[in-house]
């Protein structure tokens, strides 16, 4: 081994890739790749993963590794390579990408502690001088206390104390000192007790229960529990369930213990997800079309090669049911498989059914579990000891070994995308860049494909697979419009619902049937507005209106959180006549307890699921019936398997069509579709009725005859003329910050950077963002849109935005101002 190891270590949140380290001559040994370390980094320590290691040295000098974190590495190389594809095509650091794929906890943070070291107050007075900072910052110290930089910022009302501390630490007069907290997430233990060894052997454990039984039927009790458990291959009990099973207490367990008999360990505990959702198991026999599909999903199992393919399946025709068969395949073969689902509201009915038909193998893994469980499902996986993980976005960089199959479903779906903070990763893309690692199929499920998937197939990207029909020969649902508009002008509404769906509801209740209610907005009113002088009132922080919610009597932005008393005096004009403008959830749920008494509501939304395990168990109390009507946001439109729903009313058709943006035609119809789909699931018959102010707009025609290959046909040629995703790739650059002309200024020097490779890009000139301001900081976009045909990996895109953002940081970078890359951009709020 050479005499110098140099280590190259991601570190988050720094701009540069990789730093290098020396390696210890002590520690050589212990560091291998994919292995957390803490180093230096300025003042500070921090952590870091280990990308690499090597021998070449480099010409200046080295700060040395300080610790290793862990034993054996956290990283394994299959998915190293996935967060390295990541931070090069979505243009973050790798140490930002490494970060994502590991559950939180994980991180190492370091305190900085600051104590006087002298009581010289000569030496004092003459470094302090005339800075006020510095003599605050003696003053506080003056008690003997050993304060945090932090606490040391709040004590003296100021941030900037880092220049003035170092001039205090080189003249001797405080010492800094850092402290390097453990990790938060961490494996967690509980005391077993077990029998000795001397005592696991029948007829000496029989004789010793029959000296006890008389003076010590407490501790008999124990014993007997500790064979039985022993008998049946369980060496060992927990603690606490052994004395509660005994009818004893720890004393007497220890009691054994000190004669020998019994030994108290500490044992690692699982902190597992459960599911609370309940349903009925059903007897399933395979359609012919699922069949088909198997059969030409199974050989790339088999062959252990990448191949994307897109399983396009009308709603109810059994995609839930082809996963499984090809993961039971896949695991039969000595594999693992990785489903991914949009979102956790998709979890219950899913969770449930890949455990009934794979029981303890399935890991689960998504944003609603407690740190603790969500750290133990990833290194149990780790560890091998799950086959299967379920999971939501994040879930794409499980640590599993072995892959035979990766599913990703409802992959149309926009919660795959991480658009707020970095790595602003598709996930299902990610899945398919994973499949092409791991050298495995990756299956593709939509009843709405996107466009994007559509075209990837129709091109011969994908691999087109069709269910063209619902499982029993159950038949789509009719879907119907609603004139909203007529029913206004004949007077025939009761609040925001029509006559025409009220009755359809009381037509399902009488008969024992269910219904299910899309509005895609929560709370009561999306606004109060004065009807004097038309003010509104609008978040402090954020440039967006604030919802009413009637069941607190307050206002709440939906984006920054911000809360306020609901305004009885218009502060613009003193006015009184304020009016609750628009419709939410909340509202809805009033009009339908007024105009049906008799109807037992659910209302599934934001607000009414902040509960761990609400969602299972709302879900779980409408599929035994104890409610009619499941009421809610989009959360409701897919994923549900409910036979006794019968009828799918729409509030609001038209509301995502209106928002300026391109996808909001096909975000649409895959959300009518969606939720209709969830009608008529059993043997009778299903309804869906579309309310809207514009019926006969021609994107509704599509759904009205469930024709989503039509309304892709005509999206894709719209899309090709011009010049959106799927035929460009749409970039997002983002400037915040808290000094709006700041912003403005770091948006247009940016653009005039890019302007020298305007050739190779269509680009728009920086705008203030829809929602212009969110949280206190100003927001501008710049839009790039790159064709795909010149640029397939966005390679080239990629160097283009390295040299600009050099360029900018050394030229005209605003430390105030922040910039966010967004490539395949999403969402343009």
């Amino acid at each position: 081994m050479p005499d110098h190891r140099y280590a190259d270590v991601a570190i988050p949140n720094i701009p540069r890739d990789t730093l290098t380290y020396a390696v210890p001559e002590d520690e050589q040994e212990c560091i291998t790749t994919g292995v957390r370390v803490v180093v230096p980094l300025g003042r500070r320590s921090v952590m870091g993963f280990v990308v690499r290691l090597h021998d070449d040295s480099p010409e200046y000098s080295l700060k040395f590794v300080q610790r290793v974190v862990d034993s054996d590495a956290i990283l394994i190389p299959n998915v190293m390579q996935l967060c390295s594809w990541i931070s090069q095509y979505y243009c973050c650091t790798l140490g930002d990408a490494i970060k994502a794929a590991l559950p939180k906890g994980m991180g190492i943070d370091s305190t900085r502690h600051v104590s006087l070291c002298t009581d010289d107050d000569l030496l004092i007075d003459r470094v302090v001088g005339r800075s006020k900072i510095r003599a605050k910052l003696v003053d506080a110290l003056r008690t003997g206390e050993v304060m945090s930089e932090e606490q040391l910022r709040t004590r003296i009302g100021t941030k900037q104390i880092a220049t003035h501390l170092r001039e205090l630490t080189i003249a001797g007069i405080v010492t800094i000192e850092t402290t390097i907290e453990p990790p938060a997430a961490r494996p967690m233990k509980a005391l077993a007790v077990r029998l000795s060894q001397a005592w696991t052997n029948e007829n000496r454990i029989i004789e010793l229960l029959d000296i006890l039984e008389k003076r010590a039927p407490k501790q008999v009790n124990i014993l007997t529990l500790l064979w039985k458990a022993t008998s049946t291959g369980k060496p060992s009990m927990r603690m606490a369930e052994l004395v509660k099973a005994a009818h004893a207490t720890s004393a007497q367990v220890r009691s054994l213990e000190h004669k020998g008999i019994v030994e108290v360990i500490e044992e690692e505990v699982n902190r597992e997800f459960l599911t609370r959702f309940e349903e009925k198991a059903k007897n399933i026999i395979l359609t012919n079309d699922q069949r088909e599909v198997l059969e030409e999903i199974l050989p790339t199992v088999d062959a252990s090669a990448f191949e994307p393919m897109l399983l396009h399946g009308v709603t109810a025709s059994g995609k839930t049911q082809v996963y499984i068969e090809a993961i039971r395949h896949a695991l039969q073969h000595g594999k693992t498989a990785l489903v991914l689902v949009p979102e956790i509201s998709l979890t219950p009915q899913l969770t449930t059914r890949f455990r009934r038909a794979f029981a303890s193998k399935v890991a689960v893994m998504h944003s609603r579990m407690s740190m603790g469980e969500r750290y133990d499902s990833w290194r149990l996986t780790l560890r091998g000891e799950y086959s299967v993980v379920v999971g939501v976005r994040s879930a794409v960089f499980a640590p599993m070994r072995n892959l035979g199959i990766i599913i990703v479903d409802e992959e149309h779906d926009g919660s795959y995308k991480q658009s707020d903070t970095d790595p602003r990763y598709n996930g299902r893309d990610a899945a398919v860049m994973r499949g092409f690692i791991e050298r495995v199929p990756v299956l593709l499920g939509s009843a709405t494909p996107s466009t994007e998937s559509w075209h990837n197939a129709a091109i011969g990207k994908y691999r087109m697979l069709h269910l063209k029909n619902r499982i029993d020969d159950a038949r789509l649902p009719a879907i119907t419009p609603v004139d909203m508009a007529a029913a206004r002008r004949s007077r025939i509404l009761f609040g925001c619902l029509s006559k025409t769906l009220l009755d359809a509801l009381r037509e399902r209740i009488s008969r024992g049937e269910k219904a299910i209610l899309l509005h895609n907005r929560r709370g009561f009113a999306p606004h109060l507005e004065c009807r004097d002088c038309g003010y509104v009132d609008e978040c402090e922080h954020c440039s967006i209106s604030l919802t009413f919610h009637k069941a607190h009597t307050i206002l709440r932005c939906h984006y920054c959180g911000y809360t306020r008393a609901v305004t009885v005096i218009c502060p613009q004009c003193g006015g009184t006549d304020l009016d609750r403008v628009g419709i939410g959830t909340q509202r809805v749920e009033e009009d339908l307890r007024e105009a049906i008494p008799e109807a037992r509501v659910l209302r599934m939304d934001a607000d009414s699921t902040r509960r761990k395990g609400s969602h299972d168990m709302m879900l779980t109390a409408f599929g035994e019936g104890e409610y009619d009507i499941l009421l809610g946001t989009q959360m409701v439109s897919k994923g549900l398997d409910f036979e006794s729903v019968t009828l799918v009313g729409i509030i609001s058709a038209e509301q995502s069509l209106l928002l300026p943006d391109f996808r909001a035609a096909e975000r649409t119809v895959q959300l009518l579709l969606q939720v209709a789909g969830r009608s008529g699931r059993g043997k009778a018959l299903g309804e869906v009725l579309i309310q809207s102010m514009q019926p006969e707009h021609p994107v509704f025609d599509f759904v009205y005859r469930h024709d989503y290959e039509g309304f892709l046909e005509r999206e894709l040629q719209s899309r090709r003329t011009l010049s959106y995703p799927p035929f460009t790739r749409l970039v997002c650059l983002t400037f915040s910050g808290e000094n709006e002309k700041a912003v403005a200024a770091a948006a247009s020097s940016y653009h005039d950077f890019l302007r020298v490779h305007s050739s190779f890009f269509i680009m728009h000139a920086p705008q203030p963002a829809l929602i212009s301001r969110i949280n206190r900081r100003y927001r501008y976009q710049l839009l790039l849109r790159v064709n795909k045909g010149r640029d397939g990996d966005a390679s080239r895109l990629r160097a283009i935005l390295q040299t600009v953002q050099e360029q900018y940081l050394r030229k005209s970078r605003s430390p105030s101002v922040s910039i966010a890359i967004d490539v395949d951009a999403q969402s343009m709020m």
